[in-house]
């Protein structure tokens, strides 16, 4: 199976998401000791070192200055430092100027500040990215790539094809665009929760600039256009638009042809929606995604948190 790249048109800071071992204050010394106070419970894998806390404490300030480009950067900071930036954001959602409620909000509201997603970091050479996955909208497709990740499928698989201002490839161990893991799994899509049973194939075009379709093609819904391509749609799922930062599976543009390769985008790609599953999202080092080149290494995949429960691919055959 050769997973094509998809159909293309035409300083985060340094994160220390540890979950760690011993609560707070409480020294190995006494947990191997067994004493009074041992079995204190761990602390929440998204606790924040001093560090981390005093980063977010500088971020907060700026996110509540009137500068609308200070505050959008101090969003993207946050969103990686994960769930326990919620503690030091929800009281400026409340106390706030109108701008820093208004910004308070919106960060609340970010996948990345969600401790229920499983996270995922890559490790590159230069540096890391971090990213959150929507096991809601792409059950499947997420347990395929935590198992994958947990048996080390990536580790030292390479990027092996990288368009700027497209989005980044990797996942094949074969490193030619052809290699997978001897299985496909199914795409989880829901048409509707994209709007695609809506927005015809002019809507489309005018929002990306490009000629008319022909007037047999103008009044189609997308989800029309593409059924009649051999896609199939499910239902009840909160499916995720190919925007910029989304990790996505890539195939080989036919359905449910999915295994391990996978794909990062750095613009939104609204033509590739209905088509790709997408699965999780950059909440850290989207400078560095966007930087990529072809043939850098993806040295590791590590899991940083994961829902309590058992992780079944449901998988399909290799097609002939």
């Amino acid at each position: 199976m050769s997973a094509r790249a998809p159909f293309a048109l035409g300083a985060l800071a340094a994160l220390a998401l540890l979950a760690l071992p011993l609560a707070a204050g409480e020294t190995s010394e006494n947990a191997e000791k067994g004493g009074k106070g041992a079995e204190k419970a761990a602390a929440p894998w998204w606790t924040l070192s001093p560090a981390d806390r005093r980063a977010v404490e500088t971020l907060v300030r700026q996110l509540s200055a009137s500068d609308a480009a200070a505050a959008r950067q101090a969003e993207e900071a946050l969103a990686g430092y994960g769930p326990g930036v919620k503690a030091y954001v929800e009281p400026l959602a409340v106390t706030g100027s109108d701008f820093a409620k208004a910004a308070a909000a919106r960060l609340l509201a970010h996948p990345g500040l969600d401790e229920s997603l499983p996270r995922v970091r890559l490790h590159l050479k230069r540096g890391a990215i971090e990213v959150v996955l929507f096991e809601d909208a792409a059950p499947n497709t997420v347990a395929n790539f935590l198992d994958l990740a947990g048996k080390r499928f990536y580790d030292g698989t390479r990027f092996h094809s990288v368009i700027e201002k497209f989005m980044a490839q990797g996942g094949d161990p074969t490193g030619t665009g052809r290699g997978g893991p001897g299985y496909r799994i199914a795409d989880e899509i829901d048409a509707a929760a994209l709007g695609l049973d809506k927005t015809t194939a002019l809507d489309l075009t005018k929002q990306l600039g490009h000629p008319e379709p022909t007037k047999e093609t103008a009044a189609l819904t997308l989800q029309e256009i593409y059924t009649k391509q051999g896609y199939t749609y499910k239902t009840g799922l909160p499916s995720r638009p190919v925007r910029r930062g989304a990790l996505a599976m890539a195939g080989t543009r036919r359905p449910d042809s999915g295994g391990s390769q996978f794909f990062i985008a750095t613009i939104d790609c609204p033509w590739l929606d209905g088509k790709h599953t997408v699965f999780g999202q950059v909440v850290a080092g989207q400078a560095l995604v966007d930087s990529l080149k072809p043939g850098e290494t993806l040295e590791r995949v590590e899991i940083l948190h994961k829902r309590d429960h058992p992780y079944t691919v449901s998988k399909l055959e290799e097609r002939q």
